[in-house]
């Protein structure tokens, strides 16, 4: 198969998988009277100031609320979740088969051999010159699909691997299973795609230094000669490997190389992530603006600022056509700018070309609230979500989960740092991601221990709300309490170590120090 079929192929099947989001949601919710007939999954898109009810100063006007959704058996709705799992893994290895095709042809490294050529007759230069111009536009496409298959791939095995685990069933109805990535982004409110960046720098959180290996400047003889050799060494013994491999070698330099291990390394796994968990929230987004807007500030700075930025559109809406100012036009934009001004003056909104100062704080006011609602109502949804399946699963269920693909499986304290979490539940998760190590040392199951720590902390109630059962958490709570190690690290807030002592029943000394013998060995 040709790149040009491949690329035609590929994009056809995509372009199939366009209304699966809308298949996704019918499947996994039952009532549908949230959906909208034209938009089926539109969620809260615009905030306009203009809809406050200025008359009533204690209340704002509600949003409108989609209409209820008809005639949706057209959509091919899936039967049961069983058979949605069963078509996204189809789908996935169709899309793996496509990225591996492209990868085989070249396509991620499409720029190779795309070059400029100097010299020549100039006929012969401007035909050449073409010809690149048109292998260039070839490469761009090849790229643009292999990263299409690659956010799609990402997709579908988020939605995987939160049916499986019965994760986030939002989350999954607003993943971009198509790999329109790039669409998707330009779908989110201006508001909300500010926070975008910002998203994703916390997903880059970095954790501290570790040595991944170490560069030495060595003498050697080779034929009775010394020469000089500069070697990378990645095992954390260095000498051993230089006697091993080189002898009675004399080393001249050391350099230690320090990584910093990223909280996700995958790039398109942190997009879409991003991505969906804003568009996901945007309602709740929508929501938290208008309470803080509404506590925050009062009713005439809300009129001052809805009368503001009624006359900056007009003259906005002027100034651009489809987003882009004719640089032809700059004279008449300044010019336009100047008005603005004087219009803005005439309301009594400035005063010698500067906002008014109570304009000016309550402009400062709504942009903050709107960055923080924008940031933390998905932050702490994603926190819940990670806490979660740090909590519930162990180190090898999480190599193996999709729910996060590629992220850490044992991630630093610091690298956790950000979660939008009460103090309590971030302590709770660092000694759990610590413990886990432990527990096989004393023949402990490692997928009770989040459980075991949330009891210590809180209550049954917690403990069953994350899923355990309360029998198998009381039989290893009846060992640890006999296990001198553990109970000591376990002797400090949040953890309440005196509920052990109700499931103690060995009261010999001399039993006790030989459970404890038994960990050490």
């Amino acid at each position: 198969m040709d790149s040009s079929t491949l690329i035609l192929d590929c994009n056809e099947f995509l372009d199939s998988l366009a209304d699966l989001n809308l298949k996704v949601y019918c499947t996994v919710y039952d009532n549908l009277n949230i959906l909208n007939d034209d938009n089926p999954l539109k969620t809260f898109d615009n905030i306009e100031l203009e809809n406050i009810n200025f008359e009533d100063e204690n209340t704002l006007l509600e949003y409108n609320k989609p209409n209820k959704f008809k005639n949706f058996d057209k959509y091919g709705v899936y039967s049961s979740k069983t058979q949605l799992l069963n078509d996204l893994e189809k789908n996935l290895n169709i899309l793996e088969s496509y990225r591996e095709k492209m990868e085989l042809k070249g396509f991620d490294t499409p720029y190779i051999g795309v070059g400029k050529l100097n010299g020549g007759e100039e006929d012969d230069i401007y035909d050449i010159l073409n010809y690149s111009s048109y292998l260039r536009r070839v490469v761009d496409e090849k790229k643009g699909t292999l990263e299409r298959v690659k956010y799609a791939i990402v997709s579908h095995k988020i939605a995987i691997g939160n049916l499986q685990d019965d994760g986030n069933l939002d989350l999954i109805c607003n993943l971009p299973y198509n790999g329109s990535y790039k669409e998707s982004l330009l779908q989110l409110p201006h508001y909300v795609v500010k926070t975008y960046k910002k998203f994703l720098t916390i997903l880059n959180s970095e954790g501290k230094s570790s040595l991944s290996s170490t560069t030495l400047a060595i003498v050697v003889k080779e034929n009775g000669r010394r020469r000089f050799k500069r070697i990378k060494v990645e095992e954390e013994d260095y000498e051993k490997y230089i006697r091993d491999n080189y002898g009675d070698a004399i080393i001249t330099s050391i350099k230690k190389n320090y990584t910093k291990s990223k909280l996700l390394n995958d790039q398109y796994v942190k997009k879409i992530l991003a991505l969906a968990y804003l568009h996901t929230y945007q309602s709740l987004i929508g929501d938290k603006i208008l309470e803080n807007v509404s506590k925050m500030l009062k009713m005439n700075e809300l009129s001052l600022i809805a009368q503001y930025k009624q006359i900056c559109q007009n003259y906005e809406r002027a100034d651009c056509e489809g987003g882009i100012i004719d640089v032809r036009q700059i004279n008449e934009l300044k010019f336009k700018k100047l008005q603005l001004v004087s219009k803005l003056e005439d309301c009594g909104l400035y005063k010698e070309g500067k906002p008014l100062k109570c304009l000016e704080k309550s402009l400062e006011v709504e942009n903050a609230i709107f960055e923080d609602a924008c940031l933390n109502v998905p932050l702490s949804h994603l926190s819940n979500d990670l806490l979660r399946y740090y909590l519930n699963n162990t180190a090898d269920e999480r190599t193996r989960s999709n729910l996060f693909p590629s992220i850490l499986v044992a991630p630093s304290k610091s690298q956790l740092a950000w979660l939008r979490l009460k103090n309590d539940y971030k302590k709770v998760l660092n000694y759990k991601l610590n413990l886990e190590k432990e527990f096989p040392k004393y023949d402990l199951p490692i997928k009770l221990t989040g459980g075991i720590l949330l009891y210590l902390a809180y209550d049954w109630d917690v403990v069953e709300s994350y899923g355990y059962s309360k029998p198998e958490i009381e039989s290893a709570l009846k060992i640890i309490c006999n296990i001198e190690e553990i109970t000591k690290k376990l002797d400090c807030e949040p953890f309440d170590i005196a509920k052990l002592q109700e499931y103690n029943k060995i009261k010999k000394k001399k039993t006790k120090k030989f459970l404890n013998a038994l960990g050490k060995i």
